[in-house]
């Protein structure tokens, strides 16, 4: 669980880099059903309150291929789709019950996180002109966990 809160931070922090030196429009989107499908593009907008203040959901943003941090070395921009937003402390599962009872106690931390449920696989053309397999590289689905 720390592990992926580790990540999310380290993606935020590099959507904010991202931001900083590309203006707006660096964040990411939010990913309509119908762009999984390839068929509509987001709008932009103020996309880091929005990814704060909404609800759990995924998140697309376009990165070149040497910026994944991975040891690639290739000219193409990939899509790195991630989850994130906001996550109800409602308790729906015998263990949300529990861990809500535990944080009022003060003997637990934090809280529902959003997380990838499922992962997709990406592919790119590297310098060597050979295709490249990433696998579980994006998020595909996102839910909250508790």
């Amino acid at each position: 669980m720390a592990t992926g809160r580790l990540l999310l931070c380290a993606l935020l922090l590099l959507s904010l880099q991202r931001g900083l030196s590309r203006g707006p429009g660096a964040w990411g989107a939010p990913v309509a059903e119908d762009e999984l499908r390839g068929t509509q593009r987001p709008q932009l907008g103020a996309r880091l309150r929005r990814a704060l203040a909404s609800p759990c959901q995924l998140w697309s943003l376009p990165l070149p291929v040497a910026e994944l941090g991975l040891g690639y070395a290739s000219e193409e921009t990939v899509i790195f789709r991630y989850c994130a937003g906001s996550c109800p402390r409602g308790a729906r599962t015998q263990h949300g019950l529990t861990l809500a009872r535990l944080r009022g106690q003060g003997r637990a931390h934090g809280g529902p996180c959003c997380r990838p449920t499922r992962y997709a696989d990406v592919a790119f053309l590297d310098d060597r002109h050979r295709w490249q397999r990433l696998p579980q590289l994006s998020a595909a689905a996102c839910s909250c966990g508790a």
